[in-house]
């Protein structure tokens, strides 16, 4: 569970709370430390731990992030207590992580919420199907400005020491030297694999990001990606 500001609000005594949490969550209490005063509850939160009380992490959602961070960190190390997690929350996006990590914040983790399970940058996509080919004949349109591509194709990526170099798009049959990514799923309302699990995704996510050269994690600046139109014709 997360500590929420009412639930340490309705506690006479802020310690008390964090008490109360351990005590619901022995094995992964997280104290919210910035309901009243963030350096304060760091001092009860070492003295809690000093006598006894389970101590996972504290974690801080408002104020100067940084400049609390170094200092609850600070506070934390003297006494003992460098195992314990800082985790920040609160309007998180990959920009104030980045921001944070650059001035050298001390964070060990964070919590995503609205910006997580909302595309806050770009609410919608907007996108559509195109009919490529029919009867094994080829389709495009040519109107201007949506110009598309003919024949069933496949993409192929191609790489270099390890990275990701670029793509080629070709015909379905026209077989290349590149990784082949297309492969059907479904096939006239049948499902014709077994789709994989949570893990195995994450798993498929960290292996391709680990392929991604450097350039393209840069969320600062923007890079073109290379994809080659072969069989445009």
């Amino acid at each position: 569970g997360t500590m929420a500001h009412s639930y340490v609000m309705i506690f006479t005594r802020e310690e008390d709370s964090f008490k109360a949490f351990a005590r619901l969550y022995p094995k992964n209490a997280i104290f919210l430390i910035d309901t009243y005063n963030t350096i304060e509850a760091t001092k009860k939160v070492v003295k809690l731990a000093k006598e006894g009380v389970p101590v996972v992490g504290v974690r801080i959602d408002s104020g100067d992030i940084v400049e609390l961070s170094k200092e609850v960190r600070r506070i934390l190390d003297e006494n003992g207590l460098k195992d314990v997690k800082i985790v920040v929350s609160g309007g998180v996006d990959e920009y104030k992580i980045k921001e944070w990590f650059d001035r050298g914040a001390p964070i060990d983790a964070f919590g995503v919420g609205t910006k997580f399970i909302t595309s806050a940058d770009a609410p919608y996509f907007d996108i559509a199907y195109k009919l490529v080919e029919y009867e094994g004949k080829p389709k495009y349109k040519l109107s201007p400005g949506k110009k598309t591509f003919p024949y069933k194709r496949q993409v192929y990526r191609y790489y270099e020491n390890g990275k990701m170099s670029y793509d080629e798009t070709a015909k379905w049959n026209n077989k290349r030297e590149g990784e082949p990514l297309v492969e059907l799923v479904v096939k006239e309302g049948e499902l014709l694999k077994e789709l994989p699990s949570l893990k195995e995704i994450r798993e498929v996510v960290m292996s391709e990001l680990e392929k991604l050269p450097e350039n393209y994690k840069d969320i600062t600046r923007h890079y073109d990606y290379e994809v080659k139109i072969l069989d445009w014709e």
